[in-house]
This record gives C-alpha cells, sequence and structure tokens, in this order.
C-alpha cells in the first residue's frame, strides 16, 4: 500500500488534500518525523491518508479497524518520509525557469478551478494559505516530480523478452484452459425385457437417423428425450457420466455421437461447442503481463531511489 500511496500523492495538488474534519487516527498533532530540517507531523499524515481512512471506517470495525488504521498510520508516515526526501534531494540537484513553473501553475488554476481565480482564492482561504505558500508548494510538488520521473519513472522498461519469459513462467499455474464442452443429450430408457430392449434399440437409432438426414437436434430431443434435454454449461469431460466421456472427446463442434450403450439407456449426445485444451494465447495477455512487470519494474527502481537519498539526508522518527 506504502507504494499506491506516494503515487496517489504525486498524482494530485495538495491544495485538494483532505483536511483533519475527516476520520482521524490521533487528535494529537506533534512531530512524527523529521527530513534534515523539514518536520512531519501527525496532522499531515492524517491529512494525506484521510481518503483511505474513509474506506477503512467502511469496511472494518472493531479491534480489526483499529489494527488497519495504525498499519495505515506507519505507511502514510513511511510515504511521507519517501515523498520529503525526494522534494529535498530534488531541490539540490535541479533548477526549473520560473517560467517553467508559472506555467505549471496556470495549468493547475486552469484544470482545477476553470481559470477561476475567486474559486482558487476560496480554497486558499480553506487552508489558510497565501498565494505565495500555495505557489511555493507547487514548485515543490513540480519540482519533485520532475526528478521522479528522471530517476525513477522513465527508467521503467519492459522488453518483450521479459513479457515471454513471464508468460512461460505463469502460464502453466494461471492461464492453463482446459479441455471443455457444451453439450445436449437424447435419453431413451432400454426397457427391463428383452423384446422391450430390441425396440427402444430400433426407436433410438431411427432417431439417430432422423439426425443424421438433418432434423433439428434440440427440437426432437423435446419430442422424444426421456431425460434432460437442457444445454449444458461448459462441462469438463471428466465431471460427466463415464459412458458420455468418449462421445465428448470425439464429437465435433456441430456433430452427433453415435449410439451411446450406457447399461440401462442409450445416449445420443450432441455437442454444441468445444473448448481445446491449450493456453490463452500470450497477446490476450501481453498488456496485463507487461502492466504487472511494469510496476514490479517502478517499484523496485524507486525503493533504490529511497535507499541512495537515506543514505545522503538526515530521517528522523519519532
Amino acid at each position: 500500500m506504502k507504494k499506491a500511496l506516494i503515487f496517489l500523492i504525486f498524482a494530485a495538488s495538495t491544495l485538494f488534500a483532505q483536511t483533519n474534519s475527516g476520520p482521524v487516527i490521533t487528535s494529537i498533532d506533534g512531530y512524527a518525523a523529521r527530513v534534515n530540517n523539514r518536520i512531519i507531523t501527525y496532522g499531515d499524515i492524517r491529512e494525506n491518508i484521510a481518503p483511505i481512512v474513509q474506506q477503512l471506517f467502511q469496511r472494518y470495525q472493531g479491534e480489526e479497524l483499529a489494527q488497519h488504521l495504525q498499519e495505515l498510520h506507519v505507511q502514510g508516515r513511511e510515504t511521507l518520509i519517501d515523498e520529503t526526501l525526494i522534494q529535498e534531494e530534488a531541490k539540490k540537484v535541479l533548477f526549473l525557469p520560473p517560467n517553467v513553473i508559472e506555467d505549471e501553475v496556470q495549468k493547475i488554476i486552469r484544470s482545477r478551478f476553470d481559470g477561476d481565480r475567486v474559486l482558487l482564492n476560496q480554497a486558499l482561504t480553506k487552508r489558510h494559505m497565501t498565494m505565495d505558500e500555495w505557489r511555493e508548494e507547487i514548485t515543490d510538488r513540480f519540482v519533485m516530480q520532475v526528478y521522479y520521473n528522471r530517476e525513477v519513472l522513465r527508467k521503467v522498461h519492459v522488453s518483450g523478452e521479459a513479457v515471454q519469459t513471464e508468460y512461460d513462467r505463469v502460464k502453466d499455474e494461471q492461464l492453463f484452459i482446459p479441455f471443455r464442452v457444451k453439450y445436449r443429450f437424447i435419453l431413451i430408457n432400454k426397457g427391463s425385457t428383452e423384446v422391450e430392449q430390441t425396440v427402444k434399440r430400433k426407436q433410438a437409432e431411427s432417431i439417430l437417423q432422423k439426425i443424421r438426414d438433418g432434423a433439428d437436434f434440440a427440437v426432437l430431443s423435446e419430442e422424444v428425450s426421456e431425460g434432460d434435454t437442457s444445454l449444458s454449461p461448459w462441462r469438463d469431460p471428466s465431471d460427466v457420466k463415464e459412458a458420455l466421456r468418449p462421445a465428448l472427446q470425439t464429437t465435433p463442434t456441430g456433430g452427433t455421437s453415435d449410439l451411446v450403450d450406457a447399461g440401462s439407456v442409450f445416449y445420443i449426445v450432441h455437442v454444441e461447442s468445444r473448448q481445446e485444451e491449450g493456453y490463452v494465447p500470450l497477446e490476450k495477455v501481453r498488456e496485463k503481463i507487461e502492466q504487472t512487470l511494469y510496476t514490479q519494474e517502478r517499484e523496485r527502481l524507486h525503493k533504490q531511489l529511497i535507499e541512495r537519498l537515506t543514505a545522503r539526508h538526515y530521517v528522523k522518527r519519532y
């Protein structure tokens, strides 16, 4: 969740962060952490995790809720430490011309406030911020985003070879397609005497011949079958009566089996659809695999970056 938090923070302007009016973990403010000379307070943590806190209150209660809130609070603190480390380093190594910063400020005003400075001023008033303070905040965040893009996002690369390797690794467990069929059958009870069995066999053979001559299987089964006439769902042949398995395995889509002698009954099987055994094709899952590998590589690079920055800057947790 920590990685998700930091990307949520990067994606949104702090002007729209939740205030402390939502559910809180603690009403006490104070120092939670320090990066160089910058202090992270409990209020900062509450503000940034507030949307997720709302979700936790909806999903959990009691001790389980308390545990999730505590975990989220720690994750929120670590995320803000990561963010502050990146901001501190970005300010040291990057310089963006004033016109670039101004373009970003105007872009936010247009996209978030439809260019209306009255709405902007109202939002700033709610946050007890001046325009200069807001510009400084936007500048810090924008510089951080540029730096993070350079150090992490632009370095993420997923090769076709990596996608193929991952596909081969997971296909047996996750992408295997079992053989399945959809089918109907006509059931004819043989009867109890030899005479009855002779008559029933001739009846079944006559029905089969009508189907061979072009009769509609579904319609005919409604007229003559002495069993279920509905179309089955997708079924693995190993899950059906043993006597029907050879017919289901060998009958092509749209085909009708020979007469199946199954002890006390005759079956005539019609296969509506077949799904042959195999694997989901790579092209159908390529995008999903690429996204998975992209996320893994991004998180690896993010972790490496934070380790480097932690070694360069002072970090203390209270």
